[in-house]
């Protein structure tokens, strides 16, 4: 049986790695143990077998242009019948160098200038650049929060489509950052809607893996052939197994004729394709990285627990979601009644770097997103000095600067 180690520390400043840069030089006196809290990766060695198949094709050195295999597209594809219970076609993929770049070609190819564009906040900001950047019309679909349940406005959502200059939906499914696992219930009656009034559906799937029992992913092309027909599925190794470096993802597009207006944007763009070690990483990760994957969904699991016991037990003046998917907790830090700059200063003076909630659009403001995808002994430090700094403020009558 393999032994993984999801406990060692491996601070990453000196690699230029994105959620380090803010944290220059801890305040704490075991700083060895301060870890950002941010940025939506994680803090673990990605799984030996994928950083063999590496090595491997590094040490061929011969690195010119190249073509993904066969087996790359049928290693994703069992992966998603393995996964999900999902049967998708290998001709149904196209390589893309990152979700991010395919949402932002996606609406170019799938709508135009003027058009409207359904997004549901708080959610994932390239969604609204993706729309806004390139003269489409931002049409919000907010969440419903009650009692910090997230749940979707049916009805606002039915109104919105039926508007006819609104032609696409961009679903975030698992949900970044409420963490909702959407059921299959909720994504039929979405899908329904879209349909009557032909809007277009691009799932973003990115986080479709890291999934909390008893909750189960539901790909929404697997809703049937009228839904496999009038969607785009965007998946990436990149979440699930900590490779978002090296700038590969996958579309899964059934419809022949989606999948070419898509071809025909990234010939207008030149932008294409994913790179060579990248697309190696991909296909390990599907073919050899289940014992991994498992030992990771434990340890995420393991850390879930930790953080939702510690912050009931010792901080119930801030509330939290109900995490079902996604390594992400979701803060309700509104009680204590602090402006975002207060928030932000006060966290930071408390080495605690998350993600403010007002980043994913206005209804997030009062909240932090929290990175759960750490060594534990890094959580904990986290959490106790989140802990203490609560404590503070409430000894100090919830002024940050006495």
């Amino acid at each position: 049986m393999n032994s993984y180690d999801f406990d060692t520390l491996y601070p990453r400043r000196q690699i230029g790695a994105a959620k380090w840069q803010p944290l220059s030089q801890p305040l704490s006196a075991d700083n060895a143990s301060v870890f950002p809290f941010s940025v939506a990766d994680m803090d673990f060695k990605t799984a030996p077998e994928i950083s063999a198949a590496l090595h491997e094709a590094a040490d061929f050195a011969i690195y010119g242009y190249f073509s993904p295999l066969p087996a790359y597209y049928e290693a994703l594809c069992a992966w998603q019948q393995r996964r999900h219970g999902f049967t998708c076609q290998p001709d149904w993929v196209v390589q893309v160098p990152n979700i991010v770049c395919a949402l932002y070609q996606l609406v170019n190819a799938l709508s135009n200038p003027g058009d409207g564009v359904i997004v549901q906040t708080p959610v994932y900001p390239p969604f609204f650049h993706a729309v806004e950047r390139q003269q489409r019309r931002l049409v919000t679909n907010p969440l419903l929060e009650q009692k910090l349940r997230y749940t979707i406005d049916f009805d606002d959502l039915a109104a919105k489509a039926a508007d006819p200059g609104v032609r696409l939906m961009i679903l975030c499914s698992p949900h970044n950052p409420v963490g909702r696992v959407w059921t299959r219930d909720e994504l039929a009656e979405v899908v329904r809607i879209c349909r009557q009034h032909d809007v277009l559906l691009i799932s973003d799937e990115i986080h479709a893996d890291l999934i909390f029992a008893p909750n189960r992913h539901t790909v929404l092309a697997d809703l049937g052939q009228d839904a496999a027909d009038h969607c785009v599925i965007c998946t990436a190794p990149s979440k699930t197994f900590n490779l978002a470096g090296l700038a590969t993802a996958n579309l899964i597009i059934p419809n022949d004729e989606l999948r070419r207006r898509y071809r025909a944007a990234e010939g207008r763009t030149g932008i294409h394709g994913a790179n060579y070690f990248g697309t190696v990483a991909c296909q390990a990760a599907y073919e050899k990285g289940e014992a991994w994957y498992q030992a990771l969904l434990a340890t995420l699991t393991g850390n879930r627990a930790v953080f939702a016991e510690t912050m009931r037990r010792e901080l119930p003046q801030l509330g939290i979601t109900d995490l079902e998917g996604t390594y992400l907790g979701w803060i309700d830090m509104r009680g204590l009644n602090l402006s975002e700059a207060e928030r932000l200063a006060w966290l930071q003076a408390a080495d605690l770097y998350m993600t403010a909630g007002s980043f994913f659009g206005s209804s997030g403001t009062g909240f932090e997103r929290i990175n759960l995808a750490l060594p534990r002994r890094a959580l904990e430090a986290g959490l106790d000095r989140l802990v203490r700094a609560v404590r503070q403020l409430n000894d100090q009558g919830g002024n940050p600067n006495p």
